[in-house]
């Protein structure tokens, strides 16, 4: 099958069309349907090393907003709405019905993929240093894909200034994160810590509250925290399930948890992390 050349832009830009998804120009956008060949596709050195994917028109603004800059732009070849005057000096490859669904699955498509270029990672150091960064949040052994993007989309519209994951959480660019949180956490700085323990000690030695949220009864209500519009603090989750380690949860400033009622104990973390973000925020106006 060919893809007859499409205009989409004001400026009459000719897209590249692709019929086959063996494609060596489209090689970045490969494996977004195996989890294990995007992850060794983006730890590979050269043009793939520091890429990731944004799903949709909406997530890949938001990128761009960010500052992060694109690699090149894959579309459905039967588009027709005008494409962004930011895709003008990428390659923008149209491809076949076909193509996407081997690509990506044809339901979970959004209308566009973009690949861009990773940023420099912060350091720990670096947002630690930084007292603009009032509230934090700390996740540990959070590798649900769906669960970290919807802590990051929590986390930028409940004045969540940072970021910190352990070693063992997902990637917070990993196309599904970034689809999850609709690329709010673009905006959001983030930096991995080295070994859990010792980013918490240090979480802590820059005067930061540590606040580990637990279902348990003895734990502090989250309604009775007050700060100061000062205070710095820092929310700490834990993964769906086992929640926060025995290690982690001995190291924090306070145990935190949400009063529950009937028979459930505890929400679904993202859930828990929209209601304590909301209460750290309350918190400092009192």
């Amino acid at each position: 099958m060919v893809v007859d050349s499409v205009h989409l832009h004001e400026n009459e830009e000719v897209l590249v069309p692709i019929d086959d998804a063996t494609d060596p120009r489209i090689d970045v956008f490969q494996g977004l349907r195996d989890k294990a060949l995007r992850q060794r596709l983006e730890s590979l050195n050269g043009e793939m090393a520091g890429l990731f994917i944004a799903e949709g028109d909406i997530v890949i603004n938001r990128a761009i907003a960010a500052g992060y800059t694109l690699h090149s732009v894959l579309v459905d070849a039967k588009r027709t709405q005008p494409l962004p005057k930011d895709f003008d000096d990428v390659d923008v490859f149209a491809a076949a019905e076909q193509v996407l669904e081997h690509i990506a699955g044809y339901h979970s498509y959004r209308g566009a993929l973009g690949c861009f270029y990773r940023k420099d990672i912060h350091t720990l150091d670096d947002l630690l240093s930084n007292e603009s960064l009032k509230s934090l949040v700390i996740v540990e052994g959070i590798n649900n894909p769906t669960n970290l993007g919807t802590i990051m989309r929590c986390a930028a519209g409940l004045d969540i200034d940072g970021l910190l994951l352990s070693p063992d959480s997902i990637d917070p660019l990993s196309r599904r994160c970034c689809r999850v949180s609709m690329g709010e956490g673009f905006a959001i700085p983030y930096a991995w810590l080295t070994e859990t323990a010792d980013g918490i000690a240090a979480v802590k030695r820059a005067d930061i509250e540590v606040l580990a949220m637990t279902p348990s009864s003895d734990a502090t209500n989250i309604d009775a925290l007050e700060y100061r519009t000062d205070d710095r603090v820092a929310v700490m989750l834990g993964a769906e399930g086992p929640g926060l380690t025995k290690s982690a949860m001995s190291m924090a400033t306070r145990q935190v948890r949400i009063p529950m009622s009937g028979s459930s104990d505890s929400l679904n973390v993202g859930n828990a992390a929209a209601v304590a973000f909301y209460a750290l925020r309350q918190a400092r106006k009192l």
